[in-house]
Order: C-alpha cells, then sequence, then structure tokens
C-alpha cells in the first residue's frame, strides 16, 4: 500500500489579470521557465503545453530533439489548468509514473491574480517519494520557478 505524501504548494501573487496570468504561464513558459530545469542532453529551444484536455507537455531543445514532461489532463482557461509530471528521481520521463501539478489563477482585483500550484501525488515516487519531495522543496524548485515566471511578468503584486 502507498503511504501519501503530503503535496508541494506554492502560491505568488502577481499585478496582471488572471487571463494574462495564464496566457503567460501556459502559452509563454519558454520566456520564463528557468533554463537548467530540463532532462534533455541540449539547452531548451521551446517549452510547449499544447493547450487542450490530452495536450501534450514537453520541451523542444536546441539540437532538434523532444522530451516528455506529461499531458494536460484540465485545460480551462483563465482559472485553472492541470498536468501529468512524469519525471522520475532518475531525471528521466516514465510513462507508468504519473504526478500531477495543478495551476489555479484566482483574480483578487483587475489587475491582481493569486497564481496557486500543487504537485501532488508524489507517493508514486515509491521509495524516492520522500527524497523527491524534498528536492521539490528546495528553494530553487517550484518556488524558484514561480520567482522567475513573476519576474518574465515584471510586476509582482
Amino acid at each position: 500500500m502507498l503511504r501519501t505524501v503530503q503535496p508541494i504548494r506554492r502560491e505568488i501573487v502577481v499585478g496582471v489579470s488572471a487571463q494574462r496570468a495564464f496566457e503567460v504561464f501556459t502559452a509563454d513558459m519558454t520566456s520564463w521557465w528557468p533554463a537548467r530545469h530540463h532532462i534533455g542532453s541540449a539547452p531548451i529551444e521551446e517549452v510547449v503545453i499544447e493547450p487542450r484536455v490530452g495536450g501534450r507537455w514537453y520541451t523542444r531543445h536546441q539540437d532538434g530533439s523532444q522530451t516528455s514532461t506529461g499531458v494536460v489532463t484540465a485545460w480551462e482557461p483563465p482559472g485553472r489548468f492541470e498536468v501529468t509530471w512524469q519525471i522520475g528521481a532518475d531525471w528521466k520521463y516514465h510513462d507508468d509514473l504519473v504526478t500531477t501539478i495543478e495551476v489555479l489563477f484566482v483574480a483578487e482585483a483587475e489587475r491582481q491574480t493569486r497564481v496557486r500550484l500543487e504537485h501532488r501525488g508524489l507517493e508514486a515516487y515509491g521509495a524516492d517519494a520522500a527524497a523527491m519531495r524534498a528536492t521539490f522543496e528546495e528553494p530553487g524548485a517550484w518556488t524558484g520557478t514561480l520567482d522567475a515566471y513573476a519576474a518574465r511578468l515584471g510586476v509582482a503584486a
């Protein structure tokens, strides 16, 4: 039996509309995703989230190769999307490993949006679950990624 592992929860408030926050997060991920956060053998050319349920989340690299991250499981612009994260403890893609990332965009004012990210299902890592949770908890992981996103928007609230 798998033991439940607490999800990683992070949030940030940005000074843009929920629509703009959603668009930059999903359609312009290349502009803010930390360059060192990839599993390919070459630098990132483009990070793609195909805008539909069943769409792929993948990275195209400068050498023309592609690496998969997961698939879109919910697509509800501008309020929410959900993708799988299928990167193992060995930092390779695995068809049979599924954790989930849900991102909510909650409008708090006309130009202020709370972005909430939750990475759950970490028990799928089995014996590596505690170590992976610790990795995702590190300041350069989801916290640093959201900080890079807010910096790209240039308007943290």
